[in-house]
């Protein structure tokens, strides 16, 4: 990849927030409520450049950030250590003793208020035309003063590691006593003591999630057990794990976790941020990170302040600069405090992190209305359950404003009568249709009305060499199993299982079988039984173990025919021709139309519920997704891989964009073009250069053909179809018995939810 060379900047005004952002708290649900607490952030100024951040730390109220940067003259990197005192509001830069061929693996607090850093020295010998003849690295543990940056010891770290060459420490972390702890990508713990002599070793069966101290000053670490995640703590005396902490909910698994100040420790699960009591294994959350304005896919490092306040280091990336780095104080202040505004309710089974971003951006500014989040799936053990009281609350005074569409059955919403057109509010908003791609709006229109919007897009399809199959955008699936029917189920896709089949040919048509508007079912029909006898040829588990040549050798050489892949952008397409070594057809997902190459939404697809006592405000946000200004900030120089836009403008200015080529100055002075970026794929690599109008075209033959939303099929579908299919493909029923009975059990679950 190219080396972008402008810096990364932190360098944020100070202000607070608090007329303008919302972070609810216990006993704030709504805005219309002005008792208990929310959460408003203040952004901090930092005065410190560089390329990036390679470590954070706190030591009690100060942060540390192991920044590196990058010199274009003379090539080379320089290593330094941001402290700023979060309390006084004051920043400095500590020099940090690294040269270039150096880096800090993992950095922490310890309790005596210094800083212990796991530093990585890499050498290597070259021979006269620069190629490496030799390599060699070595890790040691420094103990970093906090006041000034200087070394005050160091201890190489080899005799603690079995192999410290092949070893990348995972985590690293302190316990009250000054004790030291590494994890390693094996599974197991390494102890040591202030000396830095070793205590002790504890191997592990299960990876180690992640390792942190506890306001008490023990080490705790999560692993997955019987019961999914596990919270445990390090037991120096009995040198194991002690007991899964009583009280812990592992969710998704996703949970960070920092030392507390108030309660054993502050987690973060992506959604909301709780503090943790060991004495009394309760949680309690203290705010959702959409409420306090800001994107949890960004947020780095968090903690908690001795006075109460979090803390986070938040980074932005963007396609076509350096990422910004934010370093973020939340206050907890009393509700009434902050001014109130009309709430819109955004429902979603998971958020997407554009949508994250635009509802933030909204919330800054809006002075009229807030979007609230209700995200259903997030975090949640029963994710059918979430599904259902999803779908639930659609048809109830629950309803939320705005529904998103992403993930779900499009289709079966209508059929409901939960959607409101949306044409009139473009109408009314000054938003002429044909300024976006029709095929696209169309596949969210029944009966001339348009029920959904997406901001961006990109076309999932079955790949194949046209000298094999000819230069056609679909087939039936007859055709598609005709063309499969003598083929060594191995060779017919990558990774192929019965239930990859039931993906291929059913689920991602699911609209050809099952048919909302008048609640009838095929699964009994030829096509159907057609498939599940195509299935049975294929193993019930695929073996990734087994050795293979790379998925582009077998492209290659046929040992691969069909490969399931989407299109995000035109560099996409130059890496999958590359690829395949020869023009590639795009055939699809067979169904009867021969229209199998399907819209999937980029960056979050929403509707207006016919429900909402809100609609003006909801339409409010829904319309920044599509407007001019929006849709051009997807269009990027560097080749946008998000997905496409839908203005028919913001797409042709990516297009130019991925045409323009990229030059730089030879040593005479010539110029000379270079590759925009690389892309690569399992055992291929290449070096993308600028498109030519011809792989530009063949981008646009391929969004052309796309007419009909990818579905998405509710989890009680696949679970029919997995247990009813199984006697079929066990020999104990004929494939028709088996299709009859999962008929039979779709109808009435189509009866009962249209």
């Amino acid at each position: 990849m190219k080396k972008n060379k402008k810096l990364l900047t932190i360098a944020i005004t100070a202000f607070s927030a608090m007329t303008m952002l919302w972070g609810c708290g216990k006993g704030s649900g709504s805005e219309e409520e002005t008792s208990g607490y929310v959460y408003v952030p203040e952004y901090v100024e930092m005065d410190v450049e560089c390329n990036y951040i390679n470590s954070v730390a706190a030591v009690g109220d100060d942060v540390f950030m192991n920044t590196v940067s990058w010199n274009e003259e003379t090539g080379e990197s320089s290593n330094a250590l941001y402290k700023y005192d979060m309390l006084e509001g004051k920043g400095e830069v500590l020099p940090l003793a690294l040269d270039e061929n150096s880096n800090v693996n993992g950095m922490v607090g310890t309790a005596d208020g210094n800083l212990l850093m796991v530093v990585n020295i890499y050498s290597y010998e070259q021979d006269e035309n620069g190629e490496i003849t030799d390599y060699h690295s070595e890790m040691e543990l420094w103990k970093v003063s906090a006041e000034d940056g200087s070394v005050a010891e160091s201890k190489d770290l080899s005799g603690i590691f079995d192999d410290p060459e092949n070893t990348y420490v995972q985590n690293i972390c302190a316990d009250g006593q000054g004790n030291i702890y590494l994890s390693d990508g094996d599974n197991g713990i390494h102890v040591v003591d202030q000396g830095l002599n070793k205590i002790c070793d504890i191997k592990l069966e299960n990876w180690i999630r992640s390792m942190t101290a506890s306001k008490e000053g023990d080490v705790y670490i999560t692993t997955y057990g019987e019961n999914g995640l596990e919270l445990r703590k390090v037991d120096l005396t009995t040198k194991k794990l002690g007991e899964p902490v009583e009280g812990f909910n592992g969710g998704y698994g996703n949970q960070e976790f920092s030392v507390g100040a108030t309660k054993s420790f502050l987690v973060d699960d992506s959604s909301k941020v709780s503090v943790f009591d060991l004495s009394t294994g309760t949680e309690e959350e203290l705010f959702k990170w959409l409420d306090a304005d800001i994107n949890s896919d960004s947020v780095t490092q968090r903690g908690e302040l001795s006075d109460g306040r979090v803390w986070a280091v938040t980074r932005d990336y963007s396609a076509d600069g350096p990422a910004s780095v934010e370093l973020v104080l939340l206050n907890r202040k009393d509700a009434s405090e902050v001014p109130q505004k009309e709430k819109i309710t955004y429902g979603a089974m998971w958020v997407d992190s554009n949508v994250k971003k635009a509802i933030i951006d909204f919330n800054k500014t809006n002075e009229k209305y807030r979007i609230t989040v209700k995200e259903y799936g997030n975090g949640v053990e029963d994710y059918q359950a979430a599904l259902t009281q999803f779908n639930a609350d659609l048809t109830t005074a629950n309803c939320p404003d705005i529904i998103s569409l992403s993930n779900v059955d499009f289709h079966m919403y209508v059929s409901k009568g939960v959607l409101e057109d949306l044409y009139p509010y473009m109408e009314k908003s000054g938003i002429n249709k044909e300024d976006y791609l029709e095929n696209i709006l169309k596949a969210y229109e029944e009966d001339g009305k348009l029920y959904g919007i997406l901001s961006g897009f990109y076309v999932s399809s079955t790949l194949a060499k046209e000298s094999k199959v000819g230069d056609k955008t679909g087939w039936t699936l007859e055709e598609m199993l005709e063309f499969a029917q003598d083929k060594d189920p191995e060779s017919v896709f990558p990774y192929g299982s019965r239930s990859s089949i039931f993906y291929y040919c059913i689920y991602n048509n699911i609209d050809e079988f099952i048919d909302w508007e008048s609640g009838k079912c095929s699964f009994n029909g030829e096509d159907f039984i057609k498939t599940m006898e195509f299935a049975a040829k294929f193993p019930e588990e695929y073996d990734y173990q087994k050795e293979r040549e790379g998925l582009s050798a077998r492209i290659r050489s046929d040992k691969i025919l069909l490969m399931d892949n989407s299109i995000t952008s035109v560099q996409e397409y130059q890496m999958i021709t590359g690829m395949f070594g020869e023009k590639v057809a795009f055939l699809g997902y067979p169904n009867s139309e021969r229209k199998g190459n399907l819209i999937q939404p980029a960056g979050g697809c929403m509707g207006l519920a016919s429900k909402s006592k809100n609609k003006d405000g909801a339409w409010e946000f829904m319309q920044v997704m599509i407007s001019e200004e929006y849709q051009n900030s997807l269009v990027s120089e560097h080749g946008n891989s998000y997905g496409f836009p839908i203005r028919k403008d913001a797409l042709e200015k990516q297009f130019e964009l991925d045409m323009t080529p990229d030059y730089y100055e030879d040593g005479d002075g010539n110029k000379v073009e270079s590759a925009k970026t690389t892309w690569g794929w399992d055992d291929f690599q290449m070096e993308i250069m600028a498109a030519t109008q011809e792989e530009v075209d063949a981008v646009k033959k391929l969004i052309d053909s796309a007419e009909k939303v990818a579905g998405s099929v509710d989890e009680q579908l696949v679970n029919i179809i997995t247990e009813e299919s199984e006697p079929f493909f066990k020999g104990q029923k004929s494939a028709k018995e088996a299709a009859d009975i999962i008929q039979n059990r779709i109808q009435t679950y189509v009866n009962e939810n249209s």
